[in-house]
């Protein structure tokens, strides 16, 4: 055995034994029917992504639980992979090409998507690498990603299936538009920001002067808005039913200032009589609320904004092709030399802003593919009956309420993105026949498959592309082969799935968890209205599914590059070794709780490390062991019958910190098994042993 040395260099002594397992196969995935399956599917992190201490949490925890697993004798399967990122990476090369000058439509799709392949060829493994630096102990060889050839396959067939099934159809609704991006965003993709904005309060005249409820004359009303620059798109005032104040109004006309035109107004329960004088102006094409009112009442919709945010023609001059911010400074000062403008107050809102274009999304309407949820009832019957298990178990409620609450309030999920990286839509249209005038159930003017059409000349693709998220959710059962019917692919899948553990955080339950549970359902067999539990076992995703904290700065503060509280995970792990950092930051990390960061929190992990190694040298020194054989032979030969009290007190505690081991592991309660090792190791036996 070769000499322990003096000092203990993590870098040195990672670096060796990692290379040695992945030599030696020890992190390969295979079946093997003669043991228990044990599958674990990697979060995909984004082809763009680097490092963070979010991923450090992660995926440390799925280490523990997959060496946990081999240890145990089970087949153990850690898929990696990586998400092609659809806007991210869009943004990303975007910008690239932009220092050369150029624009993507310069280079038009096909030359813009090659470079794009270019660049995910450069810089897309870059957090995989990293994550070996972090000891991730993955099937390397099954590396996925959501654009490869079979991927792709997975996600053009579900959207087949989905259509053909009626779970699909294209409509024109309310989206989240990114004015930089100019594409459709999900709910996901908007950060709520709060700013300080202006609350303008107006005077709209009434067309026929009348008398208020008291007996005073009434030639006007006062609406408040925090966006004058729509008022051109306004096509009713809404009242609340119930309001006495405006009860005798309802059906009469008032103008609209500019363009100058009678409106109705209207009685909708949809009004906050409480906010500001009661009065809502309705623009139906530019918000989500006033969108609903104008489709009970019939209201006619004009839209105003070009995909830029600029005006467009239906605006009327002054504003055609202004910006909306310069539009809301001029609508402010028309207002005023009209005497129309009340007053205007300070105020503080929550503005909805594109995550990656970091603008103030506009609502808008436009057409897009949406998907009516599959399974929904299914996937809240498998939390309900203990067939999926969150952990900690109060997450349930969590995932239950958005179901519930997306089933009460028919939400469904916009699949299109205005996007060229991606997987464009397997959807082709009749040459020859104006867009407008397709019609989608005709099959002489629509083709969906996923060969495409026999006779390609005469047709045209959908130019979108899918939410990269209608990629993702397939990936427990994508990654292993589905829909490939090669007998090797189809034994994998009959092998790894359902897999057994999915870790995750807490913020996309519902946009990631939720809908894979609602795929796997879906598609894990053949199509079926009802399904018995057994058949619900069958088609789940995973068994358990373990949910995070965040992590925070010791102030509570959400870790991030803009308030310089996030640590660089690489520096960590040259300072303090992979082992110390993952061992710190498990130690500090109770079961879905936030966890609180903090550089000399994870130096107990660092000093774990270093008190085995020296543990391990002071063994070395103290004399020749009798047997370098192993462990089980050295075990089998040794004898009981010499060992003294503090030998049986120090198998005694072994045996109950096996135990205790194996019961944290159960309840997935892995920051006491860093708490147990350090007891057991540090005390028990370094200090009293």
């Amino acid at each position: 055995m070769a000499e322990i040395s003096k000092a203990y260099d993590p870098s040195t002594v990672e670096s060796k034994w990692y290379e040695t397992w992945e030599k030696r196969g020890a992190f390969r995935g295979q079946r093997d029917e003669s043991r228990e399956p044990y599958a674990i599917m990697i979060p995909p992190p984004n082809v763009t992504g680097m490092l963070h201490m979010g991923h450090i949490l992660n995926n440390t925890l799925q280490d523990m639980l997959i060496r946990r697993a081999r240890l145990e004798g089970k087949a153990a399967l850690w898929q990696p992979g990586m998400d092609h990122a659809g806007i991210a990476t869009q943004t990303k090369v975007e910008k690239e090409i932009r220092k050369e000058g150029l624009h993507r439509r310069d280079l038009g799709r096909e030359k813009f998507v090659e470079k794009v392949w270019e660049w995910k060829e450069k810089h897309g493994g870059i957090i995989l690498n990293q994550l070996r630096k972090l000891g991730a102990s993955c099937d390397w060889d099954r590396t996925a990603f959501t654009l490869d050839e079979g991927y792709q396959k997975a996600v053009l067939t579900a959207f087949v299936k989905l259509y053909e099934r009626g779970y699909i159809y294209r409509g024109l609704r309310m989206s989240n538009w990114c004015p930089v991006s100019l594409t459709a965003l999900s709910n996901e993709e908007v950060i709520m920001k709060p700013q300080k904005s202006k609350l303008y309060k107006m005077r709209y005249e009434l067309v026929e002067p009348t008398t208020a409820p008291d007996g005073t004359p009434l030639t006007h009303l006062e609406i408040s808005t925090t966006r004058p620059e729509t008022i051109m798109g306004d096509t009713a005032v809404a009242v609340h039913p119930e309001d006495e104040r405006y009860k005798t109004l309802v059906g009469k006309m008032i103008y609209r200032p500019f363009p100058k035109a009678p409106i109705p107004i209207i009685a909708d329960e949809a009004v906050d009589r409480e906010f500001g004088t009661g009065c809502l102006k309705v623009t139906p094409a530019h918000d989500q609320a006033d969108f609903d009112i104008g489709k009970r009442h019939n209201l006619p919709v004009i839209d105003i904004f070009n995909p830029d945010a600029t005006l467009n023609e239906h605006a009327g001059e002054p504003f055609i092709g202004m910006d909306r911010f310069k539009a809301r400074e001029v609508a402010e000062k028309l207002l005023n030399d009209q005497g129309l403008l009340v007053k205007v107050e300070e105020y503080e809102n929550n503005v909805g802003f594109s995550e990656r274009a970091d603008v103030p999304i506009e609502p808008r309407l436009t057409e897009q593919w949406w998907l009516r949820y599959p399974k929904v009832d299914e996937a809240k019957r498998v939390v309900e009956a203990g067939i999926i298990r969150f952990h900690p178990k109060r997450w349930e409620n969590v995932y239950l309420h958005w179901l519930n609450h997306g089933q009460e309030n028919h939400i469904d999920w916009c699949l299109s993105r205005q996007l060229w990286w991606g997987h464009r839509i397997p959807v082709w249209y009749r040459k020859g026949i104006p867009r407008d005038q397709i019609d989608l159930k005709n099959p002489d003017h629509i083709h969906v498959s996923v060969e495409g059409p026999a006779d390609p000349e005469n047709w045209e693709q959908e130019e979108d592309v899918l939410d990269t998220w209608a990629s993702s959710w397939l990936w427990p059962f994508a990654t292993l082969g589905w829909p490939d019917s090669s007998d090797d692919l189809q034994k994998d899948l009959a092998f790894f799935y359902p897999t057994s553990v999915l870790c995750t955080g807490f913020d996309i339950i519902f946009l990631w968890v939720a809908r894979m549970i609602m795929a796997g359902l879906e598609f894990m067999g053949e199509e079926k209205q009802t399904l018995t539990d057994e058949e619900l076992r069958e088609r789940i995703p995973f068994k358990d599914i373990y949910v995070t904290g965040l992590i925070r700065d010791e102030k509570r503060r959400k870790m991030s590059k803009s308030l310089g509280n996030s640590p660089d995970p690489l520096d960590l792990i040259a300072r303090y070794g992979a082992d110390g950092v993952r061992f710190g930051i498990i130690n500090i990390a109770p079961s879905g709780q936030d966890i609180l960061f903090s550089e000399q929190r994870i130096e107990i992990g660092r000093n774990f490390c270093n008190k085995l190694w020296n543990a391990c040298r002071f063994r070395q020194v103290s004399g020749p062991s009798l047997d370098n054989s192993s462990i089980q032979a050295i075990i089998a030969r040794i004898d009981s019958s010499l060992f003294d009290d503090y030998d049986h007190w120090i198998l005694s505690h072994l045996l109950e910190t096996n135990q205790r081991l194996a019961d944290a592991y159960r309840n997935f309660e892995c920051n006491q098994v860093t708490h147990i090792l350090y007891e057991f190791f540090w005390t028990n036996f370094c200090d009293t042993y």
